[in-house]
């Protein structure tokens, strides 16, 4: 009885559950916040599945692809890894906070960035170095910069690394305009003008028991949009009346847009383009 209880003990350290967490680096911490990479498994795809990882001290917060107001970007700098032949950085679903006198897109406390990284040789393994120049902010933005470095072996499959699952869980779901069954959905979208301002007319629906809670709006170059207003229709849809606070000299014709939802069941994300009339600058 004894020789068996100690096969199953080694057998339960051989087994995945217990032996395959996944790979971290060390923490590169500056005075208010703190960076690391960790390691997921290895995707269907051969690509490999990393996290950077940035907590702040409490009361701070860190920014979005497209800061707001007043923030400021993430700048990724990834020029001293070996074997890597692209990367996609995957953005969960930010939030909007006051910041100063108006409103900056971002995350509160933490965030976990999911990265698919594919290698120019998968059966190689990949060295992830990344440096970092970032911003976090409690009343003021302050300039931060990290550096991280990760080892990745080629193909591994059962490891565990939850943190990174939680955030790629609240990466957008990309879908079309139209209506969705069980997802958040932008039905149309119109750019609207008058002599006092500009903004874009959203009808939105959420589905049974969902909610959206806010729009965020990205456009090319120079193109900045306020926070938006809802108004809930009769027929079940939301109209978001999102203004523009920005947009470049000259542009006009078709422009692509990114409109990002948040809200349940879960955030999606949609790209389209909408036609903009020739007008002031």
């Amino acid at each position: 009885m004894k020789r068996f209880f100690v096969i199953c003990a080694l057998a339960a350290l051989a087994s995945p559950a217990s032996a395959q967490e996944g790979a971290t680096s060390s923490w590169s911490k500056g005075d208010f916040s703190a960076l690391r990479l960790i390691a997921g498994a290895t995707a269907p795809s051969g690509k490999q599945r990393v996290g950077v990882e940035i907590t702040t001290k409490p009361g701070f917060k860190t920014y979005w692809r497209n800061p707001g107001d007043f923030g400021v970007p993430p700048v990724f700098d990834w020029s001293g890894s070996t074997n890597i032949g692209g990367l996609d950085v995957r953005w969960p679903a930010p939030e909007r906070f006051q910041d100063g006198a108006g409103f900056s897109v971002g995350y509160v406390g933490e965030v976990v960035i999911p990265i698919s990284v594919q290698p120019v040789d998968p059966a190689k393994p990949v060295m992830l170095v990344l440096k970092l120049d970032y911003a976090v902010c409690e009343t003021i933005c302050v300039p931060a910069k990290g550096e991280a470095r990760l080892w990745l072996e080629p193909g591994v499959t059962s490891v565990s690394a939850t943190r990174l699952e939680v955030y790629e869980a609240r990466v957008p779901v990309k879908i079309k305009p139209g209506p969705q069954r069980d997802r958040l959905a932008l039905l149309d979208a119109k750019f609207e003008e008058t002599p006092q301002d500009a903004s874009l007319r959203l009808v939105l629906r959420a589905p049974p028991e969902g909610k959206v809670e806010d729009v965020f709006v990205e456009g090319p170059g120079m193109w900045s949009f306020g926070k938006p207003k809802f108004t809930a229709q009769a027929d079940g849809t939301t109209i978001a009346l999102v203004r523009v606070n920005e947009r470049p000299k000259g542009a006009a014709g078709p422009v692509p847009f990114i409109v990002t939802l948040r809200g349940q069941p879960g955030a999606v994300e949609t790209r389209l383009e909408l036609d903009i009339p020739a007008g002031k600058p």
